[in-house]
């Protein structure tokens, strides 16, 4: 048995929850900040983490289908305060 075959779904959760935060870096144009370089592999490791550890999977699901581009990253999001802030920070380099 390998570790994946141990660990099993895992693996499955934790891809699901990463395209999860994909959606929501990319709906919320957060995405562009880690794109510009403005923030760095520390920011998104920490933000990945606390992805992981978010509780609010099913709200952010429903939330991601009904979005729209461009939308302000909700209040349920862990990652809510980080992602405005660099959507911010993107329109003060930008600028």
């Amino acid at each position: 048995m390998t570790i994946r075959e141990a660990l099993g779904s895992c693996y499955v959760v934790r891809d699901a929850r990463l395209g999860q935060m994909g959606d929501m870096l990319q709906i919320t144009d957060a995405l562009t900040a880690f794109e510009e370089d403005v923030y760095g592999e520390i920011e998104l490791q920490s933000a990945v983490l606390r992805c992981l550890d978010c509780l609010n999977v099913d709200i952010c699901k429903t939330w991601l289908a009904r979005a729209e581009q461009g939308s302000a990253t909700p209040s349920f999001c862990a990652n809510a305060a980080r992602f405005n802030r660099l959507r911010q920070s993107l329109d003060i380099v930008t600028s």
